[in-house]
Parts: structure tokens; C-alpha cells; sequence
């Protein structure tokens, strides 16, 4: 235990009885009282323990009773998302093809009632010589702060936002599809006619839930690249 904060080794010693089922889905846990006096620590240090378990979804608390150890969550997967990392053999090469502005109103489909303008970025990104995705962001535009063409590098849209906004503060959707390809995706992404695209959308939104960016990912299936890992187990 030597280097680790007592409410880490508690919480570590809750999720091995977890595991290895000497505590099941439904018991109670003992008391705040009990752990303080097993572990030989405060009750802040007992609390900050049981706020880890339950933000890593052990247990759950029931006011008035106590903390509960919780039914696993078959279906909940966790998808570490990246543009750049989800493409196959990305080369760090892409290509601006456009920058404009979007009027008000425009993505009323996709973002809902917006009143703001948003400026539009379209890339082709490469994986060798060849184009395997095609990106469409679109972020609010500020009047003021015009976006000119040669200061656009190409980034994820958490890290264009980010240049305004902390991450922290903010709500990200994702939506993962397969459209049939437009005869623009096409010609774009050289795709045959039977070829496969994924598109990823990711809606980003501010603590008063207006939009702050949109993006669309659109893949060859064969680049495509998406894992998400559901467990409870720990890592190294």
C-alpha cells in the first residue's frame, strides 16, 4: 500500500471483493462507520473511497440505507474516439478543400433551432498516397474573428473548440452510421460502386446546451478502425 492514498486502497479492496464475488449485485456494503473503523480512517477518507466506486459504476447509493453493489452494465461499451486514430494507417496527410460560411438555419437538421452563423471546413485526409476519409466540421462563427484558409491546420473538433472553451464544461454526442455514398463521397474518396463508407457525427454542446461545433467523418470502411472495451477489470 506504500504510495497509495488510503481511500485508493479502499475502494481497490471493495472492487476485489467485487470481483471476486464475495460481495454480488444487491448486497449492501457496510456502513460508513464500519469501513472508517475497518480501514482505520476518517469518514472523508471512507466517502472519497465509496465516490470512486460509484463514479466507476460498483455501486450505487441509496439515501436513507446505504451503498449498494450494482448490476454490471452489459450493453455499455466505452469507444475512445479520435479522428486521426480511427483511421488505419493514418499518414498525418490531408488536404484543405474548403472554408465558407454556413447562414443561420442551415443545420437546423443536425443541430436543431441555431441562430448563429457557422463557418465550414471540409478536409480529404490520406492514408499513403490515397484518400480514405473525408472531414466536414463546422463551428460557430464570431464575427470579428474571421477564419482565413492558410491558418487552418487540420485538428480534431475537440481541439478546435478547445481554443475557446474548456472541455470540461462541455457535452459531446457521437453517432456512428453507413450512409449509402453521394456520387460527390465517391468521386472524393475514389470508392467503387459497392464500396462501403462509416460516417462518425460528433455534436458538441456548452453548459447552457447550445451547439458549439459539429462534425462529420466519413470513412473508406476498409480504413475504418473503431474499438470500444466494456470492463470492470483493472489495467496496469
Amino acid at each position: 500500500m506504500i504510495g497509495i492514498p488510503l481511500y485508493m486502497h479502499l475502494a481497490n479492496q471493495i472492487k476485489e471483493k467485487i470481483n471476486r464475488r464475495a460481495l454480488k449485485p444487491g448486497d449492501m456494503l457496510p456502513s460508513e462507520h464500519e469501513l472508517a473503523d475497518e480501514y482505520k480512517a476518517s469518514r472523508t477518507t471512507v466517502r472519497k473511497g465509496l465516490s470512486i466506486l460509484f463514479s466507476e459504476g460498483f455501486i450505487n447509493p441509496v439515501p436513507g440505507k446505504g451503498y449498494f453493489v450494482k448490476e454490471p452494465e452489459i450493453d455499455s461499451y466505452i469507444l475512445n474516439f479520435n479522428e486521426r486514430g480511427c483511421i488505419e494507417n493514418y499518414s498525418d496527410e490531408t488536404r484543405l478543400l474548403e472554408v465558407k460560411l454556413v447562414p443561420p438555419g442551415k443545420l437546423s437538421q443536425q443541430l436543431g433551432d441555431s441562430n448563429k452563423s457557422f463557418v465550414m471546413i471540409r478536409w480529404l485526409i490520406y492514408s499513403g498516397k490515397k484518400p480514405v476519409a473525408y472531414d466536414v466540421k463546422y463551428l460557430p462563427y464570431d464575427r470579428g474573428k474571421p477564419i482565413v484558409e492558410r491558418e487552418i491546420h487540420y485538428a480534431t473538433i475537440p481541439e478546435m473548440v478547445a481554443k475557446h472553451q474548456s472541455l470540461f464544461s462541455i457535452k459531446k454526442t457521437l453517432r456512428i452510421s453507413a450512409p449509402k455514398a453521394t456520387p460527390e463521397l465517391k468521386k472524393l474518396l475514389d470508392l467503387e460502386s459497392d464500396e462501403s463508407v462509416i460516417l462518425v457525427e460528433q455534436k458538441l454542446f456548452n453548459a447552457q446546451d447550445k451547439p458549439i461545433g459539429f462534425g462529420q467523418l466519413y470513412m473508406k470502411g476498409e480504413y475504418c478502425n473503431l474499438m470500444a472495451v466494456s470492463s470492470y477489470r483493472q489495467t496496469e
